[in-house]
């Protein structure tokens, strides 16, 4: 990122990369509009993985899809695994709910 990119497009973004932690950094500028990019890429590939969910298990019906991602240095967006403490990372948490469909469709 140059020295001479605007306020509105880049934005900081603190990574959990852990070569960037040993390396002092942990901070990074990235554009926006590759962020963005990005972050309609993971929303598509996590609608193609909703759209194969079943409503029902068992006798519970699925209502909320919660899904926490964090932003890596490279700007590209991962979903948290298995390991990972939510609760002490920032980053991206996404929650799909079920609309509830009009009669009138």
């Amino acid at each position: 990122m140059n020295k001479h990119s605007t306020a509105s497009d880049a934005i900081w973004v603190v990574t959990g990369d852990s070569i960037a932690m040993t390396r002092g950094g942990g901070t990074k500028q990235l554009k926006v509009e590759e962020l963005s990019i990005n972050i309609n890429l993971f929303l598509e590939q996590i609608g193609n993985i909703l759209e194969k969910t079943p409503e029902k298990v068992g006798k519970f019906r699925l209502d909320e899809f919660e899904v926490h991602a964090e932003i890596t240095a490279q700007g590209t967006i991962a979903v948290l695994g298995t390991g990972v403490q939510a609760g002490g990372s920032g980053g991206l948490r996404f929650v799909f709910r079920h609309s509830s469909v009009s009669s009138n469709e």
